[in-house]
């Protein structure tokens, strides 16, 4: 999988790129907002296995580049014509500049109109959820066309026993048709 847009690129993540998916999934700033603040503490060899599971499959794990630049990273999952899907730009230098936005806006166009995606699975709804205190996010979905669908509080405990809410979003086909 490839998006292209001027100096942005979405792609299927390669083993080239496991070095560095490693690196963030492993920097607990990174990973703080996503409830992980000492990091995932995962092994290379895990982190290469997760990539290479991108081979010929539906969902994919895929980076971000900006003036061919590894930034960051998203992933969407496929099941029963929904995706649920998530973005995460990892280096500092890019964030807060409205490129969330546009990666999001890219994504959400190739899931819904992708015609050899949607030959397979067509899909109906795309959902995500993020963090309670994440507004940022939350202000960037809205704003995009998601729909809040709910609250989930004190759902889970992050790696410091802290309990985390989560707010969930969904996308449906009709609903992008209408933006």
């Amino acid at each position: 999988m490839k998006i292209e847009n001027n100096k942005i690129v979405i792609r299927s993540a390669k083993l080239d790129d496991t070095k560095q998916l490693n690196t963030w999934w492993n920097d607990g700033k990174v990973m703080e907002h996503a409830g992980f603040p000492k990091g995932l503490g995962e092994s290379l060899e895990k982190t290469k296995r997760l990539v290479s599971e991108n081979e010929n499959q539906l969902s994919q794990r895929c980076v971000i580049e900006i003036d061919s630049k590894l930034v960051g990273e998203c992933s969407y999952r496929i099941y029963k014509n929904e995706a649920a899907i998530g973005i995460k730009i990892c280096d500092f230098n890019y964030q807060n500049k409205g490129y969330g936005t546009e990666l999001l806006k890219l994504l959400i166009k190739f899931l819904f109109e992708d015609e050899n995606l949607n030959s397979r699975e067509k899909i109906n709804r795309i959902f995500l959820d993020t963090n309670l205190n994440n507004k940022r996010a939350q202000r960037v979905y809205e704003k995009i066309g998601f729909n809040k669908v709910g609250t989930r509080k004190n759902c889970w405990k992050d790696q410091l026993g802290r309990l985390q809410s989560v707010v969930d979003y969904e996308m449906t086909r009709k609903d992008y048709n209408n933006l």
